[in-house]
């Protein structure tokens, strides 16, 4: 299945822009494929307005986020996978989602595998039919 990150961060900017607020997403610039200005980074995480306002040709699908952006003044493009979004919150009242980053589908650095859980994927339960 395709990756429900972007659908859930598009709808999650729709519901902080109909609330009145300004949406932010949180990019983890230690994946690899980001592109990026580093130098408004705070440990390797970089805090971008991506209001209508703020940013232009933003576009969000399974291939990534990109948009053009202005920091102090200076136009930059800002291009990255779509596991490096490891959040989004409206600035206001820091209302959001956060998520674990990740490439290709596995967990990035720090992630289930370092964390000594099983390298075998968990199974949906099974329901059955219980008659009373």
């Amino acid at each position: 299945m395709n990756s429900s990150r972007p659908y859930l961060v598009n709808a999650l900017i729709d519901w902080i822009v109909d609330n009145g607020c300004t949406p932010h997403v949180v990019l983890d610039l230690s994946i690899d494929g980001v592109i990026a200005p580093t130098e408004y980074a705070t440990e390797n995480r970089l805090v971008i307005n991506v209001s209508g306002t703020a940013v232009r040709n933003f576009k969000l699908d399974q291939d990534g986020l990109e948009f053009d952006a202005r920091f102090q003044g200076q136009p930059h493009h800002v291009n990255c996978p779509v596991g490096a979004i490891v959040g989004i919150f409206a600035k206001e009242n820091g209302e959001g989602m956060a998520f674990k980053a990740t490439l290709d589908g596995a967990p990035a650095q720090g992630g289930a595998a370092e964390a000594g859980e099983d390298d075998e994927p968990k199974l949906p339960p099974h329901l059955r039919v219980v008659k009373d």
